[in-house]
């Protein structure tokens, strides 16, 4: 009843322009270039190296994607038991925002990477795509186009999507099972 009687304007609780500009001002200027910072600051995104011989292409997940990843490329005979990736892997623990000197870094000499994350739309294979086209980098970015636009990205899915991957990019890196299976998709064809 008090509000109906002596209403007040506080235009710094309204969240239409134009008053929302300054928030976004705020936000670009100060909040986002402090977020940024404190990501890097504390490493909160990871790195792992492969073991040199699939530097050409890289693997990007959100942090909750790792485990059934690295099953995947286990099963690919791509890592091993204790989560040693043969493939460079970049791990975001922060999905947002993209650190673009982390992207630029790692997929700087790669001419591909798979993003990996779960549900639509593909915000971050989006974002991928402007960072690299931004700094001029060639890397082609992959997902949703080799792993499935929604539901769960299981073992199962995620070895589907990263064999196909591979045998786009490097082939030779799935060794003796590409053979297997293109063998028998000529033997049911």
């Amino acid at each position: 009843k008090q509000a109906l009687e002596n209403p007040r304007r506080d235009t710094n609780r309204i969240v239409l322009p134009p008053a929302s500009f300054l928030h976004e001002k705020e936000k670009i200027e100060q909040r986002w270039p402090a977020a940024v910072k404190f990501i890097q600051e504390h490493h909160l995104n990871e790195f792992q190296d492969g073991d040199g011989s699939l530097d050409d292409v890289g693997v990007i997940m959100l942090g909750g994607m790792s485990n059934n990843t690295l099953r995947a490329l286990m099963q690919l005979d791509l890592a091993d038991l204790f989560g040693t990736s043969r493939v460079p892997l970049y791990i975001l623990n922060v999905a947002y925002p993209l650190v673009e000197d982390e992207v630029i870094r790692f997929c700087q000499g790669k001419k591909a990477v798979l993003m990996v994350e779960e549900g639509q739309p593909d915000y971050h294979e989006q974002h991928l795509n402007t960072i690299l086209g931004r700094h001029g980098l060639p890397t082609t970015v992959h997902g949703k186009d080799v792993l499935p636009m929604g539901g769960d990205y299981s073992v199962d899915a995620l070895r589907k999507g990263l064999r196909g991957f591979f045998e786009r990019h490097r082939p030779d890196a799935l060794g003796s099972k590409v053979t297997q299976t293109v063998s028998r998709r000529k033997d049911e064809g």
